[in-house]
């Protein structure tokens, strides 16, 4: 990627937290399936992790502070719902520059969901990824059933909802009944 495509991604992430933009709605009806390397160079199949339940795909990149910001939501999200099948695979759009670089900073960030390299952005471009960060639901018929552009505190709240309406019978094990609240909280 190169300093004006991610100067273009850091000011479109900084205009869409400014305008406070979260907007619900699926774009398309069909997930698109891939294949990504993890940091690790083993190979991650959407199709495959939809085989233990639903899946949530967040497109984000290393300069995206509002990507960065969610991150916290999100390893909440999949802590809470890890054990009901659901999965979070953070798709990393970030340039081949620094792909090298996304394994050792989310570890360091202490995030434990799948972590996944799109530098071409060919998966980002199937999802009609604009703008990040972009947080989409995918059922296990591989529809897409909630997507999200941008990030404010609070906003993951729909996408715990979306989740709920999706795991058959709740999830007692967890505290997913709690709603994602952190940037109200302080944190």
């Amino acid at each position: 990627m190169t300093g004006r495509r991610l100067t273009g991604l850091a000011v479109i992430c900084a205009v869409i937290v400014s305008m406070g933009t979260s907007m619900s709605f699926a774009a398309q009806k069909r997930a698109a399936d891939f294949t990504l390397r993890n940091p690790a160079g083993v190979d991650v199949t959407l199709s495959e992790l939809l085989e233990d339940g639903p899946v949530v795909v967040d497109f984000w990149a290393m300069s995206c502070k509002p990507c960065l910001k969610a991150f916290p939501d999100l390893q909440e999200i999949f802590d809470n719902y890890k054990d009901c099948g659901l999965t979070v695979v953070a798709v990393s759009v970030d340039g081949s520059r620094t792909t090298s670089k996304v394994g050792a900073f989310v570890r360091a960030k202490g995030n434990t969901f799948e972590v996944v390299l799109d530098p071409s952005m060919n998966v980002a471009r199937k999802y009609h990824v604009t703008s990040i960060p972009r947080t989409v639901l995918v059922d296990t018929n591989g529809n897409i059933v909630y997507a999200v552009t941008g990030y404010r505190p609070g906003n993951h709240d729909d996408l715990v909802r979306a989740i709920e309406g999706l795991i058959p019978g709740g999830c007692p094990e967890s505290d997913a009944n709690e709603t994602v609240n952190r940037g109200e909280a302080g944190e």
